[in-house]
């Protein structure tokens, strides 16, 4: 096998010979043994654009605009070979062919989700803009004009534009089979919520100092901690404390489990000393079966709550245990749709839940609270015990049954459409 530097002198031999059919399959070669190898990249884009093959040159160009992001000569030989292809190609096929092989060409597929708008296919050429926006965002292009390539600016705002209008629509279209289903008028919160959510609305919140990062939804009496007699099950629930004890402790002394409650670079910016455990039960909508046969008393109690069961999202419920010295970090929750309850379990004294400006709650054993966790908060144990509580995901009790089963629809649709939308970083 030839070394990249004896294929690089060959390659230019064959060049200088005009030899181009001869010198392509050398430039493969040292592809395939450096795959980001500049020079046999831009000497591809040659040869193709010399045998008007645009498709390639789109390939290769997208090649080497990840290594050289800032070339502003071959980000116009892409704009000229996307331009002659949609000419050639405009069902936008041979792009879709490309994009299998690089989902990340985001240049690539602002022009197909052109081309799939221009064949009338609105919810497809909606989701590839904004695959494709996501994608060059995440990289740091199409942030503003200055990192946007000068051929590609008026197709990235007219994308941006085209999905300001697509998200409303979807919007609409996630709606209408729950007006159809509980009644317009019924739904007018969950309504706003969804046009908050896709822009038709602007986000306003009647507490500022209430800032959910995913859904809000409008209307709902103000309760950054929620009054003891909104929760109907309060009392059967803390009857099941002494029995959901015993099985926590029994997998204390069994070591079953128990793992970061955040773990990663997250868990790592969430908490500051010590370290906070969590043993789950439900998680991402994830139910977690051996745990919960493992301690059937609790399981019970649980089956008890108005959990939030949407798929892949929630419910959250866990044993959480704080150990000495640890302090959670300030902030916040995904959405004021759900109550985040807290019963009590092993308590030491000096162990806080902090809502700044609102409230500081101490946890009691045996006692529940809920509280609105979109409002910041922080927890710590200034103790030199084991601070254990078991915590879930319950709806906001001021939600209808009716609300609750629309949201856990659209927020599954949401879902759905942030994980076909997201952006490709490999």
């Amino acid at each position: 096998m030839l070394s990249v530097s004896d294929l690089s002198v060959n390659i230019q031999n064959l060049i200088t010979a005009k030899s181009l059919d001869e010198a392509r399959p050398l430039c493969e070669e040292v592809l395939r043994q450096e795959p980001t190898n500049s020079y046999a990249l831009q000497t591809l884009i040659q040869i193709y654009l010399k045998q008007n093959h645009h498709s390639q040159v789109i390939f290769y160009c997208e090649q080497l605009l990840a290594i050289q992001p800032a070339d502003l000569q071959l980000h116009q030989i892409l704009a000229q070979s996307l331009a002659q292809l949609s000419g050639t190609d405009p069902s936008g096929a041979s792009l879709a062919v490309l994009l299998e092989t690089l989902p990340s060409a985001y240049s690539s597929r602002l022009l197909y989700a052109r081309a799939l708008e221009l064949q009338g296919d609105m919810f497809g050429a909606g989701r590839q803009y904004l695959i494709a926006v996501k994608t060059a965002q995440a990289r740091g292009f199409w942030l503003n004009e200055a990192s946007t390539a000068p051929w590609c600016r008026q197709y990235v705002a007219y994308a941006l534009g085209f999905i300001n209008t697509y998200k409303i629509n979807l919007g609409y279209h996630w709606l209408e089979p729950i007006w159809q289903k509980y009644g317009k008028a019924e739904m007018s919160r969950v309504t706003k919520a969804i046009q908050m959510y896709t822009g038709e609305l602007p986000l306003v919140l009647a507490d500022p100092r209430q800032q959910p990062n995913y859904l809000y939804v409008p209307d709902l009496p103000l309760a950054p901690v929620f009054e003891r007699n909104v929760l109907s099950f309060a009392e059967q629930y803390e009857s099941a404390t002494a029995s959901i004890q015993a099985e926590l402790r029994q997998l204390q002394s069994q070591a079953k489990d128990f793992k970061p409650f955040q773990e990663g670079e997250e868990g790592k910016s969430l908490t500051d000393g010590g370290a906070w455990d969590a043993y789950f039960f439900h998680r991402h909508g994830k139910t977690y079966n051996d745990h919960l046969a493992q301690c059937p008393a609790t399981a019970q109690a649980l089956s008890q709550l108005p959990l939030v069961h949407i798929r892949d999202h929630a419910p959250e419920v866990c044993f959480s245990i704080m150990q000495p010295g640890t302090h959670i970090l300030p902030h916040r929750g995904a959405t004021n749709s759900r109550a985040v309850l807290h019963l009590g379990l092993d308590i030491p004294e000096h162990c806080r839940l902090n809502l700044p400006g609102i409230a500081e709650l101490s946890w009691q054993e045996g006692k529940i609270f809920a509280f609105d966790d979109t409002y910041l908060h922080e927890a710590w144990n200034r103790s030199d015990k084991t601070r254990a509580v078991i915590l879930a995901d319950i709806w906001n009790p001021y939600l209808r049954e009716e609300e609750r089963l629309a949201l856990t629809v659209l927020i599954e649709q949401i879902g759905l459409l942030n994980q076909q939308t997201k952006a490709v970083l490999s």
